[in-house]
């Protein structure tokens, strides 16, 4: 791998403005994982950001097993090999050719078939569909040069390539060539087979349970609007350290010789013995039967209570009299899309907080989203100071979010 175009980056994607979320997740895994001197082997020096929701570590094929087997708060995982800086179809397909027909990494395998993805590709001066059609012919050009064989198959791939549009440390733009070693969005975690309305993404559910510390040695964890289970099944395998795979899944990484070896043992829990207490309500009976099942097919219902019902009948804080600490974590309305208007949130808002802070000691944490194209909200005042103003007290972290295309706050309070 001498050529000046090829690169050995693991590389983690997540949401905007989660890169020290994800990098503080992968070090704890690690921890646990491999021993003190190969953890700070493989995490001694901090990451490369690359953009804002992008972490860069240098290539090592247990760190890779371990992140697409475990790691929660990214949804992609890739094996970065080759970029380039060329700005025209010409250059690109020159670069890539030539990189690819020294590579002797193991992904490279007689009969495999393979397809691409773009994603922002706009430094090069071209389509993006004739972005794609470059790398395909490379890919297959440069390892026929060595003798092997490569397939296009958009329906039935092996392995998925990424090439994508970024800068380089310098700030130049480049184009990157990587392998998918998950081969799917991996939010779609695969307990999940109903949702209610609006849902958190797998992935957004567990930043949000790493931004609020949930400490399983000592917090409970509650929802009270709990929908579909997301937030309160991330939190339960998170503190275990479970893996992401669920209901036959698994990622593609597998298939690679060189990196099979290093999955064999990590099925188990990697913190298996740490089963914090959950709590979930939720008022519709067709989203508590898909939380029901969300919790069963994780493996999470027998530390999971769960109430059928408005939170506000719900009389949980006295049931919990003597636990001194905990996290509600919730993701509560917030639009005219799940049909409420200013009033009725107000009022759910303002029921909210009183419910809340009947858990003295605990920690309150939301997610809270601004629905733009929302007309008499949009006219009304923001729906995040609303929430503020109704919920009471001050919120001690404040931080922008998007939950899919909204703007949104992660908000915590101490209760």
């Amino acid at each position: 791998m001498t050529d000046a175009n090829t690169v050995n980056f693991l590389h983690l994607i997540g949401l905007g403005g989660s890169n020290k979320v994800m990098a503080g997740e992968l070090s704890r895994l690690a921890r646990r994982a491999f021993t003190q001197d190969r953890s700070k082997e493989l995490l001694g020096k901090a990451p490369w950001k690359s953009g804002p929701g992008g972490l860069l570590y240098p290539f090592a094929h247990d760190l890779a097993a371990l992140a697409v087997s475990y790691h929660r708060t990214s949804a992609r995982v890739l094996w970065d090999l080759y970029q380039s800086s060329a700005t025209r179809l010409e250059p690109l397909f020159d670069d890539l050719v030539e990189s690819i027909a020294q590579d002797s990494r193991d992904w490279m395998t007689e009969g495999l078939n393979f397809s691409v993805l773009p994603f922002g590709v706009r430094s090069v001066e071209a389509g993006e569909r004739q972005v794609v059609g470059v790398v395909k012919n490379a890919l297959i050009e440069g390892a026929s040069r060595r003798g092997i064989r490569l397939h296009l198959n958009t329906e039935k791939p092996d392995f998925c390539f990424h090439v994508r549009g970024s800068e380089s440390r310098e700030g130049q733009p480049q184009i990157t060539v990587s392998l998918d070693l998950a081969g799917r969005p991996m939010h779609k975690r695969g307990y999940r087979y109903q949702s209610g309305e609006a849902p958190l993404r797998e992935d957004l559910a567990a930043n949000l349970v790493m931004l609020a510390r949930f400490d399983p040695r000592a917090d409970v964890l509650i929802d009270p609007m709990a929908g579909a289970g997301t937030l309160v099944v991330e939190g339960a395998l998170m503190a275990a350290g479970k893996g992401i795979w669920m209901s036959g899944r698994s990622p593609d990484a597998l298939k690679l010789e060189s990196m099979a070896p290093h999955f064999e043992h990590l099925g188990k829990a990697l913190f298996g013995d740490s089963l914090p207490s959950i709590y979930a309500a939720e008022n519709d009976p067709g989203t508590y039967a898909a939380l029901d099942r969300s919790l069963a097919t994780a493996g999470t219902s027998p530390q999971t209570t769960t109430f059928m019902g408005d939170f506000q009948k719900w009389d949980l804080a006295r049931q919990l009299k003597g636990q001194e600490r905990g996290l509600i974590l919730c993701n509560p309305p917030y639009g005219a899309r799940l049909g409420q208007n200013v009033q009725e949130l107000r009022s759910l808002y303002r029921d909210l907080g009183r419910w809340c802070r009947d858990f003295r000691g605990f920690r309150a944490a939301f997610i809270v989203g601004e629905p733009e194209s929302d007309r008499e909200l949009r006219e009304g005042p923001s729906i995040v100071r609303l929430f503020q103003d109704c919920f009471g007290g001050e919120a001690r972290v404040k931080k922008p979010l998007h939950n899919g295309q909204l703007r949104a706050q992660f908000l915590l309070y101490d209760l």
